[in-house]
């Protein structure tokens, strides 16, 4: 039955062996290599033996030699010869991979001694089920598989067995002669929707990832994209963004050459152009990481709020070594109101193909769409969310409270905010109303004290001198009075005195969201 580009049918086991020894089915680069152990490969015959389902395997037809993988099953296999068209198995590969090594012989030679001893099954004739070499000794009369499609070493084993187990042996015989595996082809399919058709389909075990499917794609005997994502991981690492995921290198691939970043176009790009912007790939990365650096403090991948920012942004360095005054105030702004925002949450390819046209737009000084770009927070986010490495909102607004240039709350000193900011540490971090105060004094909870709009940076050392001291003390007695205005105020830290006189955390809390909420407005103008 034909449906579209679709064809489903089954093909018998005697056919698929003859096929893939003449290298008409093959498996493609982006296969992992052979698995199954002898128990599931004796499973999978007794299966077929005891007509189970098995499942269909997945072929895809193309005219294409891709520098596939000769030997299945490590068996020593030639190139086919002839005609196209090929068919590479894209999902059944352990399946196909034990029916042909169960059933093949010693006519062709092995390259891997451990799969070739693991497809050294047997038939019990007796208990009617498969086994391995391993446990023959406890078994009874028995047969080799591979026997079973040679006629002649067959006939010559079955005259030796006792009468009654001679017509279990042809009915063994028959049952896999006779068996059709069930398949369906995939044909005139390109190389991006076969990618997909592969991620989707393929989860069982660890599915292959784009960048694996991309390396196959564009493996030659000069170029490993292996290589090259070594290169920018060693760089990721230098920069502390080493957790950043193949997949966003990847989509800054796709953006740079094609501006897209669906994995189905990525997987479609042309070999040569990946080859050819390896390193403007590298150098993009490298100038974009930079910028988070500079503009945002932005100085390890745990403070990045969304790693997707990456993509449009080496885009952008793809094509301009340093924007003018003008778009690095859009970009700025761009920046802010993603990271304060859900545009991330889904629909990220879409989301990051419409950012890149954006900066395309940047780069052409078109800058009215920054006014579709909206934040999704407001005042109560200060009083309701905790502290949390998580939250990618948190993220920002410690990335916006540290361009404030935060001042030592005990003695005044310009804070080093990089290891707050390298290194997610709450030790960095202190309670404006201690916790143990809020506690003790009005029996609040965590959910109430750990908000975001309780907190400010300030190191451990500071940290231990304030300790659980309530702010009618500290804010007195600690904090320098000579220049308590200019330190409270680098920290967005309310300069009202009463608030503290009072240890009032409700009139804190609003004033310090207020305070807050403001600076987000500025810096998103």
């Amino acid at each position: 039955m034909t449906n579209g580009e679709l064809t489903t049918g089954s093909i018998s086991i005697d056919r698929l062996r003859n096929k893939i020894i003449e290298g008409e089915i093959k498996i493609p680069p982006f296969q992992r290599v052979f698995v199954w152990k002898k128990e599931q490969i004796t499973d999978l015959m007794d299966s077929i033996y005891n007509d189970y389902p098995i499942g269909s395997v997945l072929l895809w037809e193309v005219n294409e030699n891709l520098p596939a993988l000769r030997n299945i099953g490590g068996y020593k296999l030639p190139d086919k010869t002839g005609e196209f068209p090929i068919n590479y198995i894209l999902d059944g590969q352990q399946r196909i991979t034990s029916i042909f090594g169960a059933f093949i012989g010693e006519e062709i030679d092995t390259e891997d001694k451990t799969n070739s001893e693991n497809f050294n099954i047997y038939f019990d004739l007796e208990d009617e089920r498969f086994i391995h070499f391993e446990d023959i000794n406890n078994a009874h009369q028995v047969l080799k598989s591979s026997i079973l499609f040679n006629v002649n070493e067959f006939f010559d084993e079955v005259v030796k067995l006792p009468p009654e187990l001679r017509e279990k042996a042809r009915n063994l015989q028959s049952i896999f002669q006779n068996y059709e595996l069930p398949t369906v082809t995939i044909k005139k399919r390109n190389k991006g929707e076969v990618g997909t058709i592969f991620e989707r389909i393929n989860n069982t075990g660890t599915p292959l990832s784009a960048l694996e499917l991309m390396i196959a794609w564009t493996w030659s005997e000069d170029y490993h994209l292996t290589t090259v994502f070594n290169k920018v991981y060693k760089l990721l690492e230098t920069k502390n963004f080493e957790d950043i995921k193949e997949k966003v290198i990847l989509q800054c691939f796709g953006a740079i050459i094609k501006k897209t970043t669906v994995t189905k176009d990525i997987l479609e790009l042309d070999p040569d152009s990946i080859r050819d912007n390896s390193e403007l790939l590298i150098k993009s990365i490298e100038k974009s990481l930079d910028y988070l650096q500079q503009e945002f403090n932005v100085i390890s991948e745990d403070f990045l709020p969304k790693s997707q920012i990456l993509v449009p942004l080496s885009f952008l360095f793809s094509k301009v070594h340093s924007p003018t005054a003008h778009q690095n105030k859009i970009i700025k702004q761009w920046f802010w109101r993603v990271a304060l925002s859900d545009r991330y949450s889904s629909g990220t390819d879409k989301k990051m193909d419409e950012d890149i046209k954006f900066f395309d737009k940047i780069l052409k000084n078109d800058f009215g769409d920054i006014n579709k770009y909206t934040i999704s927070i407001n005042v109560d986010f200060f009083k309701t969310q905790k502290l949390s490495k998580s939250n990618s909102y948190i993220k920002a607004i410690l990335l916006l409270m540290s361009k404030e240039t935060p001042l030592d709350l005990t003695n005044g000193i310009k804070i080093d905010t990089g290891l707050a900011l390298s290194v997610y540490n709450k030790k960095e971090y202190h309670h404006i109303f201690p916790k143990s105060f809020l506690k003790n004094q009005f029996d609040l909870d965590d959910d109430k004290i750990n908000v975001i709009g309780n907190y400010c940076f300030l190191p451990s050392s500071s940290n231990k001198v304030i300790s659980d001291k309530k702010p009618s003390i500290y804010f007195k007695e600690i904090i320098p009075q000579e220049d308590v205005k200019k330190i409270l105020e680098s920290n967005l830290i309310p300069t009202v005195s009463t608030i503290y006189e009072n240890d009032d955390y409700n009139a804190f809390l609003d004033a310090r969201s207020n305070l807050l909420m403001e600076k987000v407005e500025i810096y998103i103008s």
